[in-house]
């Protein structure tokens, strides 16, 4: 079941919030609207009407078929009316209120919203589609439904926007199963409600993404992949095409051209991707899973603070935080972090964190300038809805800073250090790697400012070692391996054993002495 990224993050509000209007509701003593609401049989439904007034933003809900008092002004009515024949109407009115207004959404004058592919797919499974009615940029009904299913009631008002999507699945059966071998999804928005819709969409005009998901790394599988768009206006967020089947696949999902959101969801993870597509291009879409580890955060000074955010110690090596950005962002649950702060062997603060996001900052008023260490061990652990399965990877990380910091009442800028990512590469879809096979792991510096608009990142230090090592035995011992520098990369080139899993550890010093040291238990497994 997909889980909406509403659950586990708040967004920047755009307009103004909803205000649920009750009868008898402080406004102007005068100006009253009731929305009477038919079904397909003429008969009264009870049902909620969404509203937006079109002046100020702001968004209501009403009962149908009673009077509320509004302040004066046009407004954008919508009703979503479900039928007892399991078909669904959607339908809107502009109407102006001022004195006893009242308006009418009739599903009998609904007509069928019809799209189809061309080719068509085989074995069809049917056509879903999802259509959502809004005023102006507001969403105010949403409903989805498998071809046949949708009716639009015809409105040519120009306050009114009708966002739709639609997907399809090309599957092939046998006699025991059923598998689905790629997607199509359709997009658009429509200025008011359209009168007998019927379109065929072109696979040709879609652009063609194969889309992976890989397994058996995280604490629980993946559920699904979704797409959702990221378009402005009415059809933000309007969800277009998913797929799951409770494990690893490779899939192609063909999409118009423009701006998407992909998502990968568990119960204990959120995977995040912002991507444009061009028309006439193929893309990939990979969701790793494998290396997981820090990201994002480093240690940074605020005048005399020194400061270390342990969010972020199990991401996937393709996304960069938890935070929306260019590059997508992750959220993980179920984590401790263990947080340890020295300066010339002497140990200043120790600080443990365990919750299901850890968000509380690490934070020490330093006395003096000298040379810091800050180590942070992070272990994902059991939570009250999900355990810990035995040989689940990257299950521990630990990240090693050493760096120089003088205490400045003026000063804000990040440490002299880098997080270093591992990205291994030609593993098969369940993150394994064949038995006695060399992996190249490709290691990338990451230095990126907090969200702290007063700090600075400063001018990236110069690199003078990476040095990468490999377990075989859980970090017991460790083996040196060869690093090649590769462009902006480094690739560590890691000699597999005949079985178990793989430990990576990378180090990198600057040129004056400040170090990064980054460790990644059971990165991927031999299989």
């Amino acid at each position: 079941m997909r889980r909406s990224l509403a659950t586990l993050t708040a967004t920047a509000v755009l307009i103004p919030l909803a205000v649920t209007a009750m009868p008898g509701a402080a406004s102007a003593a005068t100006n009253t609207l009731t929305v009477h609401v038919y079904g397909r049989d003429g008969a009264k439904v009870k049902t909620k009407v969404s509203l937006v007034n079109l002046g100020n933003r702001y968004t209501y809900k009403l009962s149908a078929h009673k009077a509320y008092k509004l302040p004066k002004g046009t407004y954008v009515a919508a009703a979503e009316i479900n039928s007892p024949d399991g078909t669904t109407v959607l339908g809107g009115r502009t109407v102006k209120v001022s004195g006893a207004s009242s308006t009418v959404i009739d599903a009998r004058k609904g007509k069928r919203f019809r799209l189809a592919l061309n080719p068509a797919v085989t074995e069809e499974a049917g056509t879903l589609i999802t259509a959502r009615v809004c005023g102006g940029p507001n969403k105010l009904v949403e409903a989805s439904a498998w071809s046949g299913g949708l009716y639009v009631i015809p409105n040519g008002s120009d306050n009114l926007r009708l966002a739709y999507s639609a997907q399809w699945s090309d599957t092939r059966s046998t006699e025991t199963s059923t598998t689905t071998v790629a997607k199509y999804a359709t997009l658009d928005t429509l200025v008011g409600l359209p009168k007998n819709f019927n379109k065929t969409v072109q696979r040709s005009s879609l652009v063609p993404v194969t889309t992976t998901l890989r397994a058996r790394s995280a604490v629980d599988q993946y559920q699904e992949v979704s797409l959702s768009s990221r378009a402005g206006g009415c059809a933000r967020d309007l969800p277009v095409a998913s797929h799951g089947q409770g494990g690893a696949f490779k899939i192609p999902i063909h999409v118009p051209a423009g701006k998407w959101r992909f998502e990968a969801a568990t119960m204990s993870e959120l995977l995040v991707r912002d991507r444009t597509f061009a028309k006439g291009a193929r893309y990939s879409q990979t969701f790793p899973v494998a290396g997981r580890g820090p990201t994002y955060d480093l240690p940074y000074t605020f005048g005399r603070s020194l400061i270390y955010m342990p969010e972020h110690m199990f991401a996937d090596p393709g996304f960069d935080s938890g935070f929306p950005d260019s590059n997508g962002f992750h959220f993980a649950t179920g984590v401790k972090t263990s947080t340890t702060l020295t300066k010339g062997g002497k140990t200043l603060k120790k600080q443990t964190i365990s919750e299901t996001f850890p968000s509380a900052s690490f934070r020490y008023t330093m006395k003096s300038a000298g040379w810091y260490g800050l180590t942070v061990h992070a272990k994902r652990e059991k939570t009250s809805y999900l355990a810990v399965p035995a040989g689940t990877f990257s299950y521990r990380t630990t990240a090693r800073f050493r760096f120089y910091a003088n205490p400045n009442p003026t000063k804000y800028e990040v440490a002299p250090v880098y997080l270093t990512r591992f990205a291994p590469t030609g593993l098969n879809l369940y993150n394994e790697a064949k038995p006695g096979s060399t992996t190249n792991v490709n290691l990338t510096l990451q230095r990126k400012k907090p969200h702290q608009e007063e700090v600075k990142l400063g001018s990236a230090p110069k690199v003078k070692t990476m040095t990468a090592w490999a377990s075989y035995d859980n970090g017991k011992t460790w083996k040196k391996v060869g690093v090649t520098k590769s462009g902006s990369k480094w690739i560590a080139k890691v000699k597999n054993p005949g079985s178990g899993y793989v430990t990576l550890r990378a180090k990198v010093v600057d040129a004056k002495g400040n170090s990064s040291d980054i460790t990644i238990y059971r990165a991927y497994k031999i299989g």
